[in-house]
């Protein structure tokens, strides 16, 4: 059979098309890579796809190259993850472990009750005793004794010539005792020496059934009373005039008067309280004068303290005596304070005595209104014997409470600053310092402020900047040179809000015994939450403190 003509042939359709098949130009073969055991499709010109097969090392080696990079993207986080962790682990190790070593806390607002203080100038009723010789004293009372009347309170002696006339005078007594023991005639006080010893022997027998189990102050009891009672019983017997003894008494009347004329006692006029202080004033001081003190008496007394164990001259003080148990406070108060005030009136004062604050109730014996000040006279009985040895004494009346930044006084400390004229400072790139004069030219060097006021700037000097350096002061043809000299002492605190101290200046408004209430606001003073040491005393500037 023929074939049929062009006309009646039927038309292909190309394998896996839908579309009539259209003549197109050959096209090269290209190669797609697909899934399957290392084969490759062939894509022939007229869409047929033709099957070979790819070199299976090549395919491998793409394998590893994926799992290679996929276990690096998982571990490479993981690590850096995990030395970050150490780090910080290791870091907070390291800070509790050194925390211990300083103290440190955040500073904050807070308030302490500090009153408004005023200064009193005591006066009493007293006087001073002198010496009427020269010679070493002998006390028989000590500071704050009551003394009565005429009684004697030290004895003046040239020791020169006393302690010779006193051995003698000792060698006599015993010759005295030992001759009235051994009489064998009756002596007028027989009956008395036999009572006095008796008691002796009494005094013996009730102490000798204690042991020493019990507490051996006893013995000092029991030796007090036998030496009180022979004391009695010997001046019986040098007293007793007896013929065979005259020449001892005779002798013995001559020593004492000897001894008399080398020696003085010197006794109290007034009944009071003994004081070995004195300041002058005692004479020019008194009640009566109150009325004719002045506001420039209310000031610095020098208290002078009397030693017993020192040799005194002709005229120097013994001691003083205090005769009443009333004193005076007198002082001058601003007129804001006594308004409303009048004579009579009574007052709770607390009066500062080193570290401590007495409370006493005291009157208003005078009241003074001046233009600015009031002069205010107070009386009290009481707590006067703490007071025997001062003049001027500081006092409040009630508590007034101040507020700001509140830090503990163990945090405080003083550091010496360079003090600079504020036109010595220039700035250079952003960088503030001084001209240092070296010969004709000037060189820029940086400082570190570390406070300033209107006039000065304060400068650390841990910088090069040194005392006795030139500096330029002021610019153009009105500079002129300024020598560092000034060292000027400024209370602060060292900041602890890094690792290293920091000392800041700051200006303490009040405090009392344990914090201090500093200025807040300042630009380069302590700021609120800032970080402080608590113990400073042995913390320096610029020290690692973690």
């Amino acid at each position: 059979m023929e074939r049929d003509s062009s006309k009646n042939r039927k038309k292909r359709r190309p394998k896996g098309s839908g579309h009539k098949a259209q003549r197109q130009a050959p096209q090269p073969m290209h190669a797609y890579p697909t899934k399957g055991n290392g084969y490759t499709t062939q894509r022939q010109a007229g869409g047929e796809r033709t099957n070979s097969k790819a070199p299976p090392q090549r395919e491998v080696q793409r394998t590893r190259k994926r799992t290679r990079h996929i276990r690096v993207s998982r571990v490479l986080p993981m690590f850096v993850f995990l030395v970050i962790a150490i780090y910080l682990f290791g870091q907070m190790i390291t800070m509790t472990a050194k925390s211990s070593d300083v103290n440190v806390e955040t500073v904050g607002y807070g308030e302490i009750d500090t009153p408004e203080r005023y200064t009193g100038l005591i006066v009493r009723d007293e006087y001073v005793v002198t010496s009427n010789r020269a010679g070493q004293p002998y006390y028989q009372f000590s500071d704050g004794d009551y003394v009565s009347k005429n009684a004697v309170v030290c004895t003046v002696k040239d020791t020169n010539s006393t302690v010779a006339l006193e051995d003698k005078l000792d060698e006599v007594d015993k010759d005295i005792l030992k001759s009235q023991k051994s009489r064998t005639d009756l002596s007028a006080f027989s009956e008395d020496i036999a009572r006095i010893e008796e008691k002796i022997q009494e005094a013996v027998d009730s102490y000798a059934g204690k042991t020493m189990k019990t507490d051996a102050s006893y013995l000092y009891d029991l030796k007090e009373q036998v030496q009180t009672f022979m004391t009695q019983r010997n001046e019986i017997w040098m007293t007793e005039n007896v013929d065979s003894l005259s020449q001892l008494t005779d002798e013995k009347t001559q020593y004492e008067q000897q001894l008399a004329q080398s020696m003085s006692s010197i006794g109290a006029e007034e009944s009071g309280i003994l004081a070995f202080c004195y300041d002058g004033l005692e004479e020019t001081l008194t009640p009566e004068t109150l009325d004719a003190l002045t506001e420039a008496q209310i000031g610095d007394s020098k208290t002078k303290y009397i030693s017993k164990a020192k040799t005194v001259l002709d005229g120097d003080p013994l001691f003083k005596i205090i005769t009443s148990n009333q004193w005076y406070i007198a002082s001058y108060l601003p007129n804001s304070e006594v308004l409303n005030w009048e004579e009579g009136e009574n007052k709770t004062l607390n009066l500062l005595l080193d570290d401590d604050v007495v409370q006493i109730n005291a009157k208003i014996e005078a009241i003074a209104l001046g233009e600015k000040a009031t002069k205010v006279v107070f009386s009290s009985f009481e707590q006067m014997d703490r007071f025997i040895s001062t003049r001027i004494l500081e006092f409040y009346f009630q508590q007034t409470t101040i507020e700001g930044l509140k830090v503990p006084n163990d945090a405080i400390v003083e550091k010496s600053l360079i003090r600079l004229p504020t036109a010595c400072i220039t700035e250079s790139l952003g960088n503030k310092g001084v001209l240092l004069v070296n010969g004709s030219n000037g060189k820029f060097l940086p400082v570190t402020i570390v406070s300033y006021d209107d006039e000065y700037d304060y400068i650390d000097q841990n910088g090069e900047l040194k005392l006795g350096d030139v500096v330029l002061q002021g610019s153009g043809v009105d500079a002129a040179h300024y020598t560092v000299s000034d060292l000027v002492p400024k209370p602060g605190v060292y900041v602890a809000n890094s690792s290293m101290a920091k000392f800041v200046p700051i200006d303490i408004l009040d405090q009392n015994q344990e914090y201090a209430i500093i200025r807040s606001g300042t630009t380069y003073g302590l700021q609120a939450y800032d970080v402080v040491v608590s113990d400073a005393k042995n913390i320096t500037d610029g020290q690692n403190l973690y």
